[in-house]
């Protein structure tokens, strides 16, 4: 048997010096816009009873979960999303609070993946949750502070698109298809496979009949406001006209808010449609293949734990926002130390040091006995001051 003693799990990694701090900056920044706009934190534990996810139109494929059992043998899981144990909280640690209620959060998720798809399998998210409100003024709240949020990183190449779950509902409710069938065409729309969309709906043309035109459309319906016109020349119906018409507020709304730049348009998102119950949210950013958040609202799943109260909200991959931020070279000053103090006196070093901490410089006490010794260590790890306390000077690194 190989002994993987110094190995880690597919899909895992470590996360070490400038990433690491990096990534706790980012969390650090996306928790206190949350906190400044009035969102109260929550946590919840890392497993969770398996029963916690077993539910009805559940988005995540029950293979997908990390499953476990505890010491008397009830199945747990590492939980695979965050959002499924906040509806359990909110049906029982905080049910009958002053809605609506606005919670935030972040940690860790657990999803199996495929070892050679190039996506990892412990993923950290900071979302956001509104219970409580089915106005339209929760979900544009819910898509400006995932906005004002991401800015703050220092991210601004970035997309968030909306879609409307309903839409595509509603067309499918006239079509009387099979639900592998259905599932199929989901996919396809989804994926935006238009050759094999076109495909599937002229073998099955007589069963979807004057629904094929909006149908064959839908991967091709994204971009600005001007999607929802073509939209309304595709569809007759009441509930699609209506769910074209909250996209299209909601839209104008973050418009006037001035962050249309980060707005799209996706009526071919179709993700997860008997999970979600109206707006779906989907980010990118650029430089990273997979999506940089996701959302929506999910009005019927917290009635499944036993309080029927509306919800929306979404969460940031952080491990993609730190990815992004890589590629477009937005590294924070916090990645590198300004000063290296040296003294033979570790007391007068560590005072020196916790000054100009307090003055806001970024500062470590050098470990060495000599100053020879610290001077090589602070060139090869790009520290550009030495503050040595015994000569009363300042040494620039390299310039001597």
């Amino acid at each position: 048997m190989i002994n993987l003693r110094k190995y880690i799990p597919e899909g895992t990694r470590d996360i070490l010096f400038d990433e690491c701090t990096r990534k706790n900056n980012i969390e650090n920044t996306l928790r206190n816009i949350y906190i400044q706009m009035g969102y109260k934190e929550v946590n919840s534990p890392t497993f969770e009873f398996y029963d916690v996810y077993n539910l009805k139109n559940q988005p995540i494929n029950q293979d997908k979960m990390y499953k476990l059992f505890d010491n008397i043998g009830r199945m747990l899981v590492l939980r695979p999303d965050m959002t499924t144990p906040i509806a359990r909280i909110a049906a029982t640690k905080i049910k009958g609070r002053s809605y609506p209620l606005k919670l935030s959060y972040t940690g860790s998720i657990y999803r199996m993946n495929e070892a050679l798809n190039g996506k990892i399998s412990e993923i950290t998210q900071s979302g956001i949750e509104i219970l409580g409100s089915n106005n339209l003024r929760a979900d544009v709240e819910v898509l400006i502070t995932a906005i004002r949020a991401i800015l703050n990183t220092g991210l601004e190449d970035f997309k968030i698109e909306i879609g409307q779950a309903e839409f595509f509902k509603s067309i499918m409710e006239e079509i009387d298809l099979e639900d592998e069938a259905s599932e199929k065409l989901r996919n396809l729309i989804e994926n935006k496979n238009f050759s094999e969309v076109e495909y599937f709906i002229e073998e099955n043309k007589e069963v979807i009949g004057e629904k094929s035109e909006v149908l064959k459309m839908l991967p091709e319906l994204f971009g600005g406001k001007e999607v929802i016109k073509k939209a309304e020349k595709l569809v007759k119906g009441e509930k699609a006209i209506e769910a074209l018409k909250i996209v299209n507020e909601v839209y104008e709304i973050v418009e006037k808010a001035g962050f249309q730049q980060y707005l799209s348009i996706d009526l071919g998102m179709v993700q997860h449609i008997n999970y979600y119950t109206g707006l779906i949210y989907r980010g990118y950013a650029k430089g990273i293949g997979d999506a940089l958040l996701s959302g929506g609202r999910y009005d019927n799943l917290i009635s499944q734990f036993g309080c029927d109260i509306p919800a929306t909200g979404l969460a940031i991959n952080v491990d993609n926002l730190l990815e992004a931020l890589s590629e477009n070279k937005k590294k924070s000053a916090e990645d590198k130390v300004e000063y290296m103090v040296f003294s033979s006196y570790v007391e007068k070093a560590y005072a020196a040091a916790i000054k100009l901490n307090a003055e806001g410089h970024s500062a470590e006490v050098s470990l060495f006995d000599d100053l020879e010794a610290t001077k090589k260590y602070c060139l090869e790890n790009k520290i550009l001051k030495i503050m040595n306390i015994d000569s009363g000077k300042t040494i620039n690194v390299g310039e001597e």
